[in-house]
């Protein structure tokens, strides 16, 4: 959803006016703030609109519009300097799943680089080494960073997406395998516990040594006796549990025992929510049905990275308002074609991954939609099981299917969504093929596919001397993002640092280290579009770029064309850095 969608229409300065009255008068109301924020929001001040938010939730915890709004400001706009926010209201906003989780966690810890504790530590660090302002951090003074509470709610809810604060954890992490004993201090282990819960959520991307690989094999785990309230235990485990995920360390079985006897508490919290995790990500799996066999070997391929690493990974949906699937989809077709979505209507989410998108589009197009979520990957699909039910959705089912089997089965769809799929399979456009069989008559279709041009700076990591290859260990793909790290902005493959897939291990897996990768460029869609009898509905593209594009070709109105949209495209050749995403139609009279 638009964040204009959560703003009356047109709100004018005398309501901004009235607005800061409310708040003068009711200071300590956070729906006065929220309102506050959307007014200054319709003024174009964002800044304040996102100070007004935190301010809200800082009042009033519990206040889920003010997170919702605050999420989608951050999610568009950097937090800098000159941006005060409240630490208590960004703790509040991200105790919400149906929140982005992820740019609130970006902004934290951006807004806590201008300030002291983590400003002063990611100096030092840059001056001299981060290892030196990692054992400092350990210790006296020093441990007013791990004492932060915004900085451990952030590592605890989302994915640390900055270098110079990755370079800062990793060395915190051997400091805390060097030094041991700090872990019975209060600060240190309740630090560690959040850092744990970071490292589980980025997937372990953090680069480790030979030296720290040595001494983790080393460290004596028992979790029975955890189990059983010795405390003198914990130590080992939650320093092997900043390396290795806890589920392979812990015999889930050891549950039933109950969690109450573990310490200390936030030691209890982290490995209560990895097992339950587990468990449930385990009873999902046995009955997830299977709608079509992978034969093919390029699928079979895939398969078995997605398999072994699903992606993406993420926590959170920023979740739009159910049923506004008819206000996005008019951006790009009339409502005499999309009259579909007046009865129970189909739609498939072809190569749904952990299904961040299938969960977003289920709740869009509402309780009339019945959704089907396929991919390859079962372990994909528990997880976005998973989530489903943690966010309440239950218009979705879901299924491991492969594209190239979909036309063995008898189901049609008024709605076919596959975006960052097609690019993965032997061929493409036999694939898109396959998918436009599918469409019921006057059926809509989006499409997400690799730009060549866009992709070019990803096409020549194969030729870096430091790339490992598409089958490397988890181990040498922590070794080579290390090592991009470590470049100079300048120098080829640091970009790559600027991508939130980047900041995890399969996410940058599927990034960098691809099985299967295909790129094609916009002749070739035009190309396909008219011989299947396609319109082209538009690409989903911030204003700005298609106003750009409007200066480009003033004759031309939207969608454009695609002939121009590739002159665009030589000229602008990060518009698509993600993929060409865009929706469209399959003329009925066509076949």
């Amino acid at each position: 959803m638009l964040v204009s969608d959560h703003i009356a229409g047109g709100v004018p300065a005398q309501e901004l006016f009235s607005c800061q009255q409310a708040v003068k008068h009711r200071p300590k109301s956070g729906q006065a703030r929220l309102e506050l924020a959307r007014a200054s929001l319709a003024v174009d001040d964002p800044a304040e609109a996102v100070e007004q938010c935190a301010k809200a939730l800082e009042l009033q915890p519990n206040l889920r519009d003010a997170a919702w709004l605050l999420a989608s400001l951050v999610q568009r706009y950097e937090v800098n300097e000159n941006i005060k926010l409240s630490a208590g209201g960004l703790r509040a906003a991200l105790q919400f799943v149906d929140v982005d989780r992820q740019a609130l966690c970006k902004a934290a810890i951006a807004s806590l680089k201008h300030i002291s504790p983590l400003l002063n530590a990611v100096a030092v660090g840059q001056a001299e080494d981060w290892d030196t302002v990692a054992q400092s951090s350990l210790r006296g003074k020093g441990r007013k960073l791990l004492q932060d509470r915004l900085f451990r709610t952030a590592l605890s809810h989302g994915i640390n997406t900055d270098v110079e604060v990755e370079f800062l954890l990793t060395a915190l992490r051997r400091a805390l395998l060097a030094e041991p004993e700090r872990l019975r201090d209060r600060p240190v282990y309740e630090f560690a516990c959040a850092l744990i819960q970071q490292c589980a959520n980025n997937g372990y991307v953090f680069h480790t040594t030979a030296a720290e690989r040595e001494q983790v094999d080393a460290l004596k785990i028992d979790p029975a006796a955890l189990f059983e309230g010795q405390g003198d235990s914990a130590g080992d485990l939650m320093l092997a549990g900043l390396y290795k995920p806890l589920s392979t360390i812990i015999d889930p079985t050891l549950a039933r025992r109950g969690y109450d006897r573990i310490a200390p508490r936030a030691l209890r919290l982290v490995i209560a929510n990895a097992i339950t995790i587990e468990q449930k990500e385990s009873e999902i799996a046995m009955s997830l049905p299977q709608l079509t066999a992978v034969t093919d070997e390029i699928s079979q391929r895939v398969a078995d990275q997605y398999r072994s690493a699903p992606y993406p990974r993420w926590l959170s949906l920023q979740a739009p308002e159910p049923g506004t699937a008819r206000q996005v989809l008019g951006n790009y077709f009339s409502d005499a074609e999309i009259t579909c979505l007046d009865t129970p209507f189909e739609v498939l989410i072809a190569g749904a991954g952990t299904c961040q998108q299938a969960l977003h589009s289920a709740i869009t197009y509402g309780k009339q939609a019945r959704v089907l979520a396929i991919d390859l990957s079962a372990p994909s699909l528990v997880y976005g099981a998973r989530m489903a039910q943690q966010l309440g959705v239950e218009n979705i089912r879901f299924a491991t299917a492969d594209i190239l089997g979909l036309g063995g089965i008898s189901e049609m769809f008024d709605v076919i969504e596959c975006a960052g799929v097609l690019h993965h399979m032997s061929d493409p456009f036999a694939a898109w093929q396959i998918l436009v069989d599918k469409l019921k008559p006057s059926g809509l279709l989006q499409i997400g596919l690799y730009s060549e041009v866009s992709r070019q700076t990803i096409a020549a990591l194969s030729n870096d001397p430091d790339w490992p290859g598409s089958n490397a260990s988890n181990e040498a793909l922590r070794t080579f993002r290390h090592r991009l790290m470590q470049r100079t902005p300048s120098e080829p493959g640091y970009e790559l640092t600027t991508s939130m897939d980047f900041f995890s291990t399969n996410d940058f897996r599927d990034l960098a280290l691809h099985v299967q990768e295909q790129r094609c460029n916009l002749p070739d869609i035009r190309d396909f579009l008219v011989s299947n009898g396609l319109e082209f509905r538009g690409f989903i593209l911030p204003p700005s770029v298609r106003q750009m594009y409007c200066d480009m070709f003033p004759g031309d109105s939207m969608p454009g064309s695609l002939d121009h949209w590739w002159q665009f495209e030589q000229r602008n050749p990060r518009t698509f850095d993600g993929m060409y995403m865009f929706w469209c139609r399959w003329e009925a009279n066509s076949r």
